[in-house]
């Protein structure tokens, strides 16, 4: 907001009037449309639905606030609004319907951008320009998504100006622009401060003459001028209170004085400040000079380095010189002992050295003969030791130890397929065990997740699935197995009972209400099991006829569980009763009647036994209310599993040790048909050895051919050593010139530092930190460098503090 502006009050003499209107897409208004108010009078006239109302609504758009500004008040019927600043924007113009709903018809639907200008003209010839725009996503449904920035200018601020530098929306290219304008009074999206703004500028004293003229517009809808007038044109009704709220502010006097006071106090503070500005000019003088040193520290100590490197490139390329002409010196005598080997060979060859140096070859080779030859009879008779075979070093033991092996392993090819054979049972059924015992633990830890049910797991889980599916409960849901128990006195008649209810343990029981959903759940699936169903009737409850059990049938040695299906099932069940018999002789005679090994006589001369599983079988059990039986048989089953797989594992290991014993043996045998009689015949290479020995020995006794020899081992034992002086000398070279190239790569960044030049006033001042120095205390002076750079930093740091204070 500029003050001076507002201050100098352009239009503070004669009249102000609107001088033109303009609007951006508004309404029916499509693009850019600019209407000129002529001083003396304008009349806004065309036919309904023209766009009279929509124009005039856009001046009530920039001078009330979205939420009470009324739109199309004249045409508007009661209380009802017609129209709203979105549906301006969007430039709705009426419905459709496709047949299943009402769609708003509108000429801009996407992302909308809408511009409202006013510009006013005082008669001193000044203007004043208030500017809107508003903005809005596709998905906007209310004012309350709009975006909005309010511009007020001392100018005749085009709307196309703004729109120009508002592009794709972006807010703050337009807030970039309008700052740097020193004509716009005001440029925010608050609208009591743009509106406090418009009315100091124009002077509008009563707040309420935007709404006045708002309601002006619409006189067709005034119900009462008398109320108009009362809340728009006189004063407040509180204009008493308001005056004696401002009496009291005379009470405020003292704590003005008393802030007058303070002032006083802070002008005699104030004084101080030339003589600290002084302090503060000249922290500011030696900062500057503080950081002129600092930043010339690189280039300063470039030129140390440049200089200290190049000191030392000369002295290491005097020592490469001075090395490479010791190796030419050493060259040029290799060359001449070289000739003196030659010169002593010749003398030695001539005096009978040409048969002794053909024998000394000869018996190198014998000699590494004997040595391959005596490695592979050492490990042939370490094998024949192993395998208890004849290890003497005689063709014929040979011989015999590879027929023995051809045979042997004709045996040994046999044994291994049985071992293999072995091992694979062995291995299978300890898998057996293996995958019986993970079943196991996981029935186990099956049972344990549902304690109050001995029912199969495999159906507790299908049920599961399915009320979770169905949203049922599982009270809902019960197996007959889970509603009744046997007396713990008729233990004995368990195993017959669970025979003879057979498949009616795990009939699920079903409510009327709901089998429909349970069989429409199974025919989707492939459950893997024998799934019965059992509906109960809707109207079980009802139900009055009596239960009826046989005298001597073993539903009387039942216990059934509290719940709402037990009558039920107790009728349900009475068909299936069977009376209980001690002995063959009762069974024969009496129909429908069962023995406590479970034989069965049905219909009179048809007698049935399911032997699949044992009488006693408690794990094929499914009656009771709870597993704790099952689980504890199955946790037994459990413990002899796991004795089981221990044993198996020992069997296990010995069979893979016993087809691995096999598997080496047949590795020996088979390294043993590898060998030849010459590949270890060792007694033939000693004597071999020993005849070359005993030629060379009777050659070597001439005295004249022994002082040949010594004279050409001599030159040939200084040769060798001077090959080796050689061989130190390049290598002591070849590491000079290491350091020459590692010395050049350091030159190169001194240099590239000390180009970034220095200025003689800041290299007079380094001169004076850092001291005098010779050429030999120079690597200790770069040594320093962070030294001086912290030495600066601590120095910058007590001058800012110093500064500060």
């Amino acid at each position: 907001m500029n003050k001076s502006i507002i201050d100098n009050e352009p239009f503070n003499v004669g009249q102000i009037r609107l001088n033109e209107l303009s609007v951006y897409n508004w309404g029916s208004f499509h693009g850019l449309h600019t209407a000129k108010i002529d001083p003396i009078g304008t009349l806004v006239t065309g036919d309904n639905g023209s766009g009279k109302t929509t124009f005039i609504d856009g001046l009530m758009a920039l001078l009330l606030p979205a939420g009470r500004a009324s739109f199309n008040v004249a045409a508007a019927q009661g209380d009802s609004k017609d129209r709203t600043l979105l549906s301006y924007m969007r430039g709705n113009f009426g419905s459709a319907h496709d047949g299943s709903k009402t769609k708003v018809k509108s000429k801009r639907d996407q992302s909308v951008i809408t511009g409202l200008r006013a510009c006013y003209k005082a008669d001193n010839g000044n203007y004043i320009t208030l500017a809107v725009l508003f903005w809005a996503e596709p998905t906007a449904t209310s004012s309350a998504d709009i975006y909005r920035h309010y511009v007020i200018a001392n100018r005749n601020l085009q709307l196309k100006e703004l729109l120009e530098h508002f592009k794709d929306g972006k807010r703050h290219t337009l807030k970039q622009y309008l700052s740097n304008d020193a004509t716009i009074i005001y440029s925010n999206n608050i609208f009591d401060g743009y509106q406090a703004m418009y009315r100091k500028l124009l002077h509008i004293d009563n707040k309420n003459a935007p709404a006045l003229l708002s309601r002006a517009l619409g006189l067709k809808k005034i119900d009462d001028l008398t109320t108009l007038i009362r809340e728009l044109v006189l004063e407040s009704s509180q204009i008493k209170e308001e005056a004696r709220n401002v009496v009291k502010e005379f009470s405020a006097l003292e704590a003005t004085h008393n802030e007058l006071i303070d002032v006083k106090k802070q002008y005699i503070h104030l004084g101080q400040l030339p003589e600290h500005n002084q302090s503060f000019i000249k922290c500011i003088q030696i900062l500057d000079k503080l950081e002129q040193e600092k930043n010339g520290l690189i280039p300063y100590f470039g030129e140390l380095k440049s200089k200290l490197y190049t000191n030392k490139l000369q002295e290491l390329q005097q020592q490469i010189d001075f090395l490479q002409q010791q190796i030419n010196e050493q060259e040029q005598n290799k060359l001449n002992i070289n000739q003196q080997i030659e010169s002593y060979h010749a003398a030695y060859l001539k005096a009978g050295g040409d048969s002794i140096e053909s024998l000394k070859r000869e018996l190198v080779k014998a000699k590494e003969d004997y040595s391959r030859i005596n490695q592979q009879a050492s490990i042939y008779q370490r094998e024949t030791k192993t395998l208890g075979l004849n290890s003497e070093l005689i063709q014929i033991n040979f011989e015999n130890n590879q027929k023995k092996a051809t045979d042997k392993l004709q045996n040994l090819d046999q044994n291994k397929e049985n071992a293999l054979v072995n091992f694979a049972q062995i291995r299978a059924q300890l898998n057996n065990l293996m995958s019986e015992y993970h079943q196991t633990e996981e029935q186990i830890n099956q049972i344990k997740l549902r304690p109050d049910s001995n029912i199969a797991f495999r159906f507790q889980q299908l049920r599961d699935e399915m009320i979770t599916d169905l949203n049922l409960t599982i009270e809902q849901c019960r197996f007959i197995g889970e509603l009744i128990n046997v007396k713990e006195s008729e233990n004995i008649w368990q195993g017959a009972i669970e025979r003879a209810l057979g498949g009616l343990r795990t009939t699920m029981i079903v409510p009327y209400n709901v089998f429909s959903q349970v069989t429409r759940w199974l025919n989707t699936r492939h459950t893997g099991l024998h799934v019965r169903v059992q509906v109960v009737p809707e109207s079980f409850q009802k139900l009055k006829s009596q239960i009826e059990f046989k005298p001597e049938g073993y539903l009387h040695k039942l216990i059934w569980r509290d719940h709402p299906y037990r009558d039920w099932l107790k009728k349900h069940l009475e068909r299936f009763d069977l009376t209980c018999v001690d002995s063959t002789e009762q069974l024969d005679k009496t129909p429908f009647s069962i023995t406590q090994a479970g034989l069965v006589h049905l219909e009179k001369g048809r007698f049935e036994k399911k032997d699949q599983n044992k009488i006693n079988d408690k794990k094929s059990w499914q009656l009771g209310f709870s597993n704790k039986a099952r689980l504890a048989i199955l946790e037994q089953e459990l413990s002899s599993l796991t004795e089981d797989i221990a044993k198996q594992n020992t069997l296990t290991q010995k069979k893979r040790n016993d087809l691995q014993t096999i598997e080496q043996e047949i590795e020996l045998w088979k390294n043993l048909q590898k060998y030849s009689w010459e590949s270890i015949n060792l007694p033939r290479c000693i004597a071999e050895v020993d005849s070359i020995q005993k030629k060379l020995t009777e050659l070597q006794n001439g005295d004249d051919l022994e002082q040949a020899e010594l004279r050409w081992k001599e030159a040939k034992n200084a040769y060798e050593n001077l090959q080796d002086e050689i061989k130190k000398l390049y290598k002591e070279q070849g590491s000079h010139n290491t350091q020459k190239d590692n010395l050049n790569v350091l030159l190169q960044q001194a240099q590239k530092d000390s180009d970034q030049g220095i200025e003689h006033d800041i290299r007079l001042m380094l001169n004076h930190r850092i001291g005098q120095y010779k050429d030999d205390t120079l690597p200790l002076v770069i040594e320093q460098q962070d030294f001086y750079y912290k030495q600066i930093d601590e120095s910058l740091k007590k001058t800012n503090q110093k500064k500060k204070i």
